[in-house]
């Protein structure tokens, strides 16, 4: 078990006749989807992973997915996993 939890948000830029299949290709990497408002061409993805290596194969498997230009990472976070059990103050 990670003594650490990695969580990065990632842009996703593709063909916009590519994302029905790209939805259903993140989701089998266990990544989460927020639909970019306004945009059909974009996907704001959540990886959450136990080490930062395991975030950049998780980037590099959505740069190689059918019908995505381009994923690029906007922000990473990383923080001791106990600390999710820990009371917000």
């Amino acid at each position: 078990m990670s003594s650490e939890i990695h969580i990065s948000s990632v842009i996703v830029h593709a063909a916009p006749g590519a994302m029905p299949d790209l939805t259903a290709r993140l989701l089998g990497l266990d990544c989460a989807i927020v639909p970019a408002r306004g945009d059909a061409s974009r996907v704001i993805v959540l990886v959450e992973r136990s080490s930062s290596s395991a975030v950049a194969e998780t980037l590099d498997a959505i740069n190689a997915l059918p019908g995505v230009y381009s994923a690029l990472p906007v922000y990473h976070h990383a923080e001791p996993a106990a600390a999710l059990a820990e009371p917000m103050p």
